[in-house]
């Protein structure tokens, strides 16, 4: 038995058959190992791009909403500038050409009583003993029918109702110009609330953009499928929420303020010219139609105000009564004075123009006011990991990492800019930093030219001012979008991980594009 089993063995130890099916099998096993390996590094990188591809596309998106934003308001600044100029001068001219008809009215007033007093007699044949006009006297009549305006100027009844005629012929009279100036307020006033809703609407406009970029862009594989929650892809958008408060302002009732405001419209296309010499005589600070409120007020508008000197037209009167006595005429003064016309005298709803409310970019807008961060993050499932059960056991484990489950994740910062020189070509690069320019101010919504612009981390929450930045900010925005809050872009998703962001994420250091970085932003 021991000398059979000895031979058995010696046949076994010679025997080389099964030599290649074991090379083979080791072979192959290793090749496919290095299969599963090149498969899931090539799904782990298609996945990366995918996820950058996605929060790119959703933060440039989220841009060009801000930037459509930014356009309409800029377009409606520059509505509201041409019809408060066009609302001021009708103002003006209903306010004078309503004056002048009260004044010859009141004047040819006086005049009739004045004749009425001096009754037909036999002494009573000359017109100059009941004058009406600035300065007459008693047996003279060359001041009769001449009016003081405005304490220096005088003119004739004859002459101011020729001017009259002459504004009624071209549509100037305050009777034609009632309508226009009520559809002007109308269309200022709808102008305010225009702007108020866009800017309001704007975060949700931007969500909603975002959320549809990133599911045309991103989506659960067919592995997904094999874990609980799927991919878990999940996003978070880093947005102004207020920018109506916080982004925007009002200009102020200031000189300066107002004459940039008329700069959106072009009508002071120069430094030198001002809103006065726009809307013409009367719109001095010191002449009657100034803005109302004080330099603190919020909105431009303008008002009637009466001066001592200005709108007032003046003229005297006197009529006697003549009488024959034993043959003798004999008269006697009966009555005189003066009379007196102010544009407040006959003041309506006209004379104020409607509170525009033009608004314009904060500095803060060019920080994190404006910038649109948007953090994606999904969870890698193995594509092989169903060959083991949950993707613990076999040839699957050494590519699997937690549990077969792990987050990969980015961070892309977008904001609108606008091209400086709207009248020139910008060669596609767009101003992202604010221009502390103390002169004339005309790209802050007046260009109509916003788009958007992608921009590097450590950029996007520094502010920026004069093209410079004044700090890094990459580890701040990564920090808080691995705080999230995170939603999840597919049905309920959870949550991305006990600590609140996406495994793995680290605390964010200082990222610098260096050379590279005008390609980022432009």
């Amino acid at each position: 038995m021991l000398k059979l089993l000895n031979n058995v063995v010696k046949r076994l130890w010679k025997d080389e058959s099964g030599v290649v099916l074991a090379v083979t099998m080791i072979v192959f096993l290793t090749l496919f190992v290095m299969a599963l390996s090149v498969y899931a590094v090539g799904e782990t990188v298609r996945l990366r791009v995918e996820v950058q591809n996605a929060a790119d596309s959703a933060a440039y998106s989220g841009a060009i909403i801000q930037a459509d934003c930014n356009s309409r308001v800029a377009a409606l600044n520059r509505a509201m500038s041409w019809t408060y100029v066009n609302l001021c001068r009708m103002e003006m001219d209903y306010i004078v050409d309503k004056w002048l008809e009260k004044t010859v009215d009141k004047w040819e007033s006086d005049d009739q009583r004045m004749t009425l007093i001096h009754a037909p007699s036999t002494c009573n044949t000359e017109q100059g003993y009941y004058p009406t006009g600035k300065g007459v006297t008693p047996f003279s009549d060359s001041n009769h029918k001449k009016i003081q305006l405005n304490k220096h100027r005088t003119v004739t009844v004859d002459e101011i109702k020729q001017t009259r005629q002459q504004a009624a012929a071209q549509n100037k009279s305050y009777d034609a110009l009632k309508q226009p100036i009520i559809d002007y307020k109308k269309n200022i006033n709808a102008l305010n609330k225009k702007e108020q809703e866009l800017i309001q609407k704007l975060p949700d406009r931007v969500k909603k953009t975002v959320e549809t970029i990133l599911k045309g862009n991103i989506a659960d594989t067919w592995n997904d499928g094999f874990c609980p929650g799927g991919g878990n892809i999940m996003y978070t958008l880093l947005q102004e929420e207020s920018p109506l408060e916080n982004n925007f302002r009002i200009l102020k009732r200031s000189s300066k303020e107002e004459d940039d405001f008329l700069r959106h419209s072009n009508y002071i296309p120069d430094q030198d010219s001002t809103t006065a010499k726009v809307l013409g005589t009367g719109a001095e600070d010191h002449q009657w139609f100034v803005r109302t409120g004080s330099s603190d007020d919020d909105g431009l508008q303008r008002d009637y105000k009466q001066r001592f000197n200005m709108l007032i037209s003046e003229w005297d009167w006197f009529s006697s009564v003549w009488e024959e006595v034993e043959g003798v005429c004999v008269g006697s003064i009966v009555t005189m004075g003066s009379s007196t016309v102010k544009g407040e005298d006959v003041r309506d709803e006209q004379f104020t123009s409607e509170l525009a409310l033009p608004r314009v970019l904060k500095e803060t807008f060019f920080a994190k006011g404006g910038s649109i961060v948007v953090g994606v993050t999904r969870k890698v499932n193995n594509p092989f990991q169903f060959m083991a059960d949950g993707g613990q056991l076999g040839i699957v484990r050494p590519f699997t990492l937690d549990n077969g489950n792990r987050f990969m994740w980015t961070a892309t910062a977008a904001i609108a800019g606008y091209n400086p020189k709207p009248t020139e070509d910008c060669e596609g690069k767009y101003e992202v930093t604010y221009e502390n320019n103390e002169g004339d101010r005309l790209w802050n919504l007046k260009t109509s030219d916003w788009d958007a612009e992608l921009i590097p981390l450590h950029r996007a929450w520094a502010l920026g001012k004069n093209r410079n930045w004044d700090k890094e900010t990459a580890g701040e925005i990564l920090n808080k979008v691995k705080g999230g809050p995170w939603t999840a872009l597919y049905g309920g998703g959870g949550a991305p991980g006990a600590q609140g962001g996406p495994e793995l994420m680290n605390e964010g250091a200082e990222v610098s594009y260096g050379a590279a970085e005008g390609l980022v932003v432009h």
